[in-house]
Order: structure tokens, then C-alpha cells, then sequence
């Protein structure tokens, strides 16, 4: 598992105005991709499975705790996401309401220099 800070830059192309957004890791090489959106209330668990691809799991709402093959529960907050890679085994929890992007892709995820490891 890496996890990393969720880089969020202000958006003023075309115009927009207001507008903060996250970006993911890029997905490179993939034939296929899925993108989720999970709510988990607090103490609730996604429980532990293997990923069958590599997956993304952002943080942009609440807060929780993560682990992986090592069963290390590590903090998780908005703002934050965890890079799990196809095979790995992995749970989550919430400690508050939690809102999560999943991105699950048979391609590699790339970070970039605004993705800072934590």
C-alpha cells in the first residue's frame, strides 16, 4: 500500500470560476477501468478482500483507517488516498461518515510530483 496527499489545485480554465478539484493518479495502459463512489457511515468496514485490479481508494470527505496484507491499521482523511495493487489483500474502516472515490483499472497508476507519498 502507498498512500499519498490529494493534490487540489483552483481551476480557472474556461472561465470557470470557484471551482477546487483533486486529481487522481493517472491510469495508464488499461483496457478496462471503473470508477465508485461509496459512502461508509461511521464504524462502518469495507472488510478485508483482495484487490482483483489496481485500485485507488480517495478520501474526500471524512475520515477512517486503512490496512493492508500487514493488517496495520494506518489514518486516512480527506485529502488523502491509498494505492492498493492488484492481489493485495486490504480493508477499510470509518471513524467518521467517509466519502470515497474507488478507481479500480487493470492499467498502472501514476503519480505524479503533485501526489506527495505520506
Amino acid at each position: 500500500m502507498r498512500r499519498f496527499e490529494l493534490p487540489r489545485r483552483t481551476i480557472e480554465a474556461f472561465d470557470s470560476a470557484g471551482v477546487q478539484m483533486d486529481f487522481l493518479p493517472r491510469v495508464a495502459g488499461a483496457a478496462e477501468t471503473s470508477v465508485h463512489l461509496a459512502t461508509v457511515e461511521a464504524g462502518g468496514t469495507i472488510g478485508v478482500h483482495r484487490a482483483t485490479k489496481s485500485q485507488v481508494f480517495a478520501v474526500i470527505a471524512g475520515a477512517g483507517e486503512v490496512a493492508d496484507t500487514d493488517g496495520v491499521r494506518v489514518p486516512l482523511s480527506a485529502g488523502q488516498l491509498v494505492i492498493w495493487e492488484a492481489g493485495e489483500m486490504h480493508q477499510s474502516w470509518a471513524t467518521t461518515a467517509m466519502s470515497v472515490v474507488i478507481v479500480e483499472s487493470d492499467g498502472r497508476f501514476e503519480t505524479t510530483e503533485h501526489h506527495r507519498e505520506l
